[in-house]
């Protein structure tokens, strides 16, 4: 994947800026976190994943509409077009994995559960390890949470102060989370 950075144009966006959605291009991420949504019919926003380095990312992975990309940091990325998708199949293979576990922790019953997994999973993914943990060292609001989960942004409130009387989890900021491993 390295050629394929070195000959294209590398894009910069800031945290909260939309990636350009295009039906011939994919996008990969060379660092930065980004998130993917919908809007069901009900108007209720759904995430469909988080993605960071060598993930890719764009409308033609999703036949949902609306298909937004948003990102939750700064995030640089280069835009791969069709021809050249043959040499992204290890990404597009991650993309699949990574899909299907969101939807396994989304389909666990307790809410508790889907929000501790999520954080796992997220510090696990995009978190560095420190002496206390993994620290997810960047903003997600608990509405962002509720929507990922499928919760309302009151019940990720409480959890997240259950999780954290609980010791599994610490908030020293309300920009960042440490999973307490």
């Amino acid at each position: 994947m390295l050629a394929l950075i070195s000959t294209r144009t590398i894009t910069f966006l800031n945290s909260g800026d939309p990636l350009p959605k295009t039906l011939d291009s994919l996008w990969l991420i060379i660092s930065g976190v980004v998130k993917t949504y919908t809007i069901n019919e009900e108007g209720i926003l759904i995430t469909l994943g988080f993605w960071g380095v060598q993930d890719i990312v764009g409308k033609p992975l999703s036949n949902l509409e609306p298909y937004s990309i948003d990102c939750i940091t700064d995030v640089r990325a280069v835009s791969v077009p069709k021809s050249e998708w043959g040499k992204l199949s290890t990404a597009i293979l991650r993309h699949g994995q990574e899909t299907q576990r969101l939807t396994y922790i989304v389909r666990s019953q307790r809410i508790y559960n889907r929000l501790w997994m999520l954080l796992e999973w997220l510090a696990t993914r995009f978190g560095c390890v420190i002496k206390q943990g993994r620290l997810i060292d960047f903003k997600l609001t608990h509405q962002e949470l509720a929507d990922a989960i499928g919760a309302t942004r009151i019940t990720v409130t409480k959890i997240l102060s259950q999780l954290e009387q609980d010791g599994l989890i610490s908030r020293p900021n309300n920009k960042c989370i440490i999973v307490n491993c």
